[in-house]
């Protein structure tokens, strides 16, 4: 996977080849599978640098800027040695990829300061994702201070490529959108504190290619494009410098996030290709490729408003349409009865539960169900007994009126006491609940950075690493536990929380119009497993669209499957129709949340496929507007086998056709879709949809 040749290093992936000419810090190829034998004698370097520093003629954007004892930020890192392991790294106190693997360390050093920079790649025998992470040493009998220090940085050949971010706000995150840059300089980042519904740090550079960039990192990330005159692309990720002065000790490192890339020949076989590498080495522990629960959620039925008596009686009505897991969520503890107080109190609210957490969670089990729990460990109320007592714990500015958001701080999670705490809180909310399943939310970002003792040129990242040692050590207590993230909706969905927490919830909007787009950006970094995805109530809460039930499934099939909804409201016809859905969805859910998924489009139309090994496939199509005449919807299916010839099955319906895979991705297959101006009478939101069962008949 990797062999030597003088200085020059070959990476092989099984579909991919990287090769590093160490001594010069440049690539010379980065792209499709190479045979071996090549010596790359012919291939010029161009300026392809996979790092760089100030103090040369190259103005392009750095990866590393370090200020010397002298006040100085020129650095001339040169070549010291390389090594490779049979194992990875870890990387102290960050998450990060794992496996078998054999990885490459490049060091280089500054002969003047005597500051080292080391370089480390990993490639996975079973994958063509390669990880990357770098850190800084101080050599120097002197304190240095570390301005910025990317995780990876990969120089491409061309001014003309397209750069595709993922972008959004709360209830709309992960937007595809694409530019040319042009020759200039694009900036893809985040400043509040986390990985944020505004930017994903997941980047794709459309050329000949298709390359894609992401980071193990769940705090202020930063990823530049910059093309210049030379004919040459410069693609930075990493740690953000907004606000960021790091102070090294002589014989201190610094260990940046991990960050991950691939290229692939198209953007379907990229996300293939990101979709395996979290399955196999960012998910881990006890649900790791297990199948997920479909759980109802009671936060969008109730609110703030309920008490134990009407839990147990939606757990009931839920188990009877085939639920696994109760989740209950926000209002449980403290004396909460809406979102001013008592974040940080996670004592049980015994009026609202019942006599207590304990005892309402075995009612739950009761109906034969497992129980799940929401929590929100980071935040605290001004209005909550934690405060009283603490008021230290929270992160605010001494001497300045604190800027609240959702009428609540953030606690001080720089600060190992506050660490603790939260350890100790969610172990005894765990332990007396006996939770399978925790919601983990977070509802607000980071303002009042500060923290005694703490640099606040630290603090963004001292945050991280404190929440980090939390989640490592809750993971290792809990190992049983389905944990799921949450941060207001989709505001933390990155690679760092998908090494604790195997699923997200994907966004607060639940309506299934505003979840396509959503949950098909998602879908270029992250697999379906790892999407929580709901069937919510009409009029939906977000948007007041009404929509069929039946598109609704469809739509959150291409996640992890739950419901958030009163069960105890629906109609019989309602319930029936719930319990088929739940039955398919079992019966199907393999190969729904682990098989192989590809996004379809067509003329007015989007949605997914998600193939089997065994040749079975579920697609969905959507339709994505509606106007008088229009031309028929039609769709091309992928990841067929060509040659194989399938049954095809409109659900819902007894419509059946066999088809060879060919004609099935090659042809304009039209969608029969239910009446358009009967489900605009009936939903305002007036989806349109359709799902179709395949399976291989013949090989």
């Amino acid at each position: 996977m990797i062999k030597k040749n003088g200085t020059v290093y070959r990476l092989n992936t099984p579909n991919t080849t990287l090769v590093l000419q160490a001594d010069t810090a440049q690539i010379l190829y980065y792209g499709a599978r190479l045979p071996a034998g090549d010596a790359f004698a012919a291939v010029a370097p161009l300026g392809r640098r996979f790092f760089s520093a100030p103090g040369t003629n190259d103005y392009t954007e750095c990866s590393v800027i370090v200020e010397h004892a002298d006040g100085s930020f020129a650095s001339q890192f040169l070549f010291s040695r390389a090594k490779t392991y049979t194992e990875k790294p870890v990387l102290p106190d960050l998450p990060s990829s794992y496996g078998e693997g054999r990885s490459l360390e490049l060091k280089y050093t500054d002969p003047v300061t005597r500051v080292s920079l080391y370089i480390q790649y990993t490639v996975f025998e079973d994958s063509d994702v390669i990880a990357v992470s770098s850190r800084v040493v101080n050599g120097s009998k002197k304190p240095v201070r570390l301005r910025r220090l990317m995780s990876l940085q990969c120089d491409l050949i061309g001014t003309e490529q397209e750069v595709v971010t993922f972008n959004g706000t709360w209830a709309r995150e992960r937007h595809k959108t694409s530019r040319q840059v042009g020759r200039g300089i694009f900036i893809n980042d985040s400043k509040g504190g986390s990985s944020s519904h505004e930017r994903n740090p997941f980047l794709l550079i459309k050329g000949k290619e298709v390359y894609g960039f992401n980071l193990v990192y769940s705090g202020n990330h930063k990823e530049v494009a910059e093309c210049g005159e030379s004919g040459r692309m410069r693609v930075l990720t990493g740690l953000n410098d907004y606000l960021f002065d790091w102070t090294l000790a002589p014989g201190e490192s610094f260990y940046a996030p991990e960050a991950v890339m691939a290229c692939a020949p198209d953007e379907d076989a990229l996300s293939a290709r990101m979709h395996a590498f979290v399955a196999e080495h960012i998910v881990r522990g006890k649900w790791k490729k297990r199948e997920r629960p479909v759980l109802f959620n009671n936060w969008e039925g109730t609110y703030f408003d309920f008490n134990a008596e009407k839990i147990e009686e939606m757990a009931r009505a839920a188990a009877a349409l085939g639920a696994e897991l109760f989740v209950l969520d926000d209002g449980w503890f403290g004396h909460r009865n809406d979102d001013t107080s008592s974040l940080g109190d996670w004592f049980d609210n015994v009026e609202k539960t019942g006599g207590g957490l304990a005892a309402l969670a075995e009612r739950v089990r009761a109906q034969g169900l497992s129980f799940g729990i929401w929590v929100e460990p980071e935040m605290i109320s001004e209005d909550s007994e934690l405060y009283r007592a603490r008021p230290n714990f929270a992160m605010k500015i001494p001497g300045r009126e604190p800027f609240r958001m959702r009428n609540q701080l953030m606690l001080n999670m720089a600060d190992e006491r506050v660490q603790n705490y939260v350890v100790r809180a969610v172990t005894d909310v765990l332990s007396r609940s006996g939770a399978a399943y925790v919601k983990w939310d977070y509802n607000r970002s980071m303002t009042d950075c500060f923290g005694k003792g703490i640099a606040g040129g630290e603090y963004f990242h001292r945050y991280m690493l404190g929440l980090y040692r939390v989640l490592f050590k809750l993971q290792k207590r809990f190992p049983a536990v389905l944990f799921e993230g949450c941060a207001g909706g989709g505001g933390r969905f990155d690679l760092g929380m998908l090494c604790f927490f195997p699923q997200i919830w994907t966004s607060d909007d639940t309506d299934a119009r505003e979840r396509i787009a959503i949950q098909e950006g998602t879908s270029y970094a992250y697999p379906q497993s790892a999407m929580g995805a709901h069937v919510s109530a009409c009029p939906n809460h977000q948007t007041g669209n009404s929509n069929p039930m039946a598109a609704r499934f469809n739509v959150a099939c291409g996640g992890v499957l739950g419901y958030e909804l009163d069960p105890c409201a629906l109609t019989e016809g309602e319930r029936a129709e719930i319990a088929e859905q739940i039955a398919f969805y079992k019966e199907h859910r393999r190969l729904l949340q682990f098989g192989q998924q590809y996004r379809l489009e067509g003329e007015n139309a989007a949605g997914f496929i998600t193939v089997a090994r065994d040749g079975t496939a579920v697609a969905v199509v959507n339709a994505l507007h509606y106007s008088p005449a229009e031309p028929p919807v039609t769709v091309r299916f992928k990841g067929l086998e060509p040659s194989a010839v399938y049954e095809v099955r409109l659900c819902g319906s007894e419509r059946t056709c066999t088809a060879t895979g060919a004609l099935l991705m090659q042809a304009d297959i039209p969608v029969p879709l239910p009446d358009a101006v009967q489900t605009m009478r009936e939903n305002s939101g007036c989806l349109r949809s359709a799902m179709f069962l395949l399976k291989r008949v013949r090989a």
